[in-house]
């Protein structure tokens, strides 16, 4: 295997592990909100609670495979479509050691002491408050776009 080739694919496996680690558990969070139950929320928010760390080391791992990719292909670095995939990275980061490190945080500390029973409304509010629907969408959005970006590779 080429040494592109393997920094391509490391780039790749490790972008696929942080988004699947940081959406998997957080729909799985908006699903068993939409059962109403404290206790459906519990084990899951306490998980994912603790991923933090571990996601962001696999996004940076993911950019850094993605920029030695890029080097060793001898891709103008400047590329549009690699400037869109630094925005969105950054972006990304962003969320991600603000909004998506303390949401859950926030989260597990509330239904550890709250009973089982109906959501409350401290519950209901970390779910529905409009920083927390804003950071959603962005979520939401941003993988299509680089997915987009990275196999169109617009304006280039």
């Amino acid at each position: 295997m080429s040494m592109p080739l393997l920094l391509l694919f490391l780039h790749i496996t490790f972008f696929v592990v942080a988004i699947t680690i940081s959406y998997g558990p957080l729909l799985l969070l908006r699903l068993a909100y939409r059962t109403g139950e404290v206790g459906n929320l519990r084990g899951l928010a306490l998980v994912h609670s603790g991923l933090g760390p571990l996601t962001f080391v696999m996004y940076m791992l993911g950019g850094i495979f993605g920029l030695l990719t890029a080097i060793t292909l001898h891709v103008d670095l400047l590329a549009p479509w690699l400037v869109i995939a630094y925005v969105g990275f950054a972006i990304a980061v962003l969320t991600g050691v603000t909004e998506n490190r303390t949401w859950p945080i926030r989260l597990a500390e509330v239904v550890k002491r709250t009973p089982d029973g109906p959501l409350t409304p401290e519950i209901r509010d970390l779910y529905m408050n409009r920083r927390t629907l804003a950071v959603l969408v962005i979520d939401i959005v941003w993988v299509p776009v680089m997915i987009f970006d990275m196999v169109i590779k617009p304006f280039s």
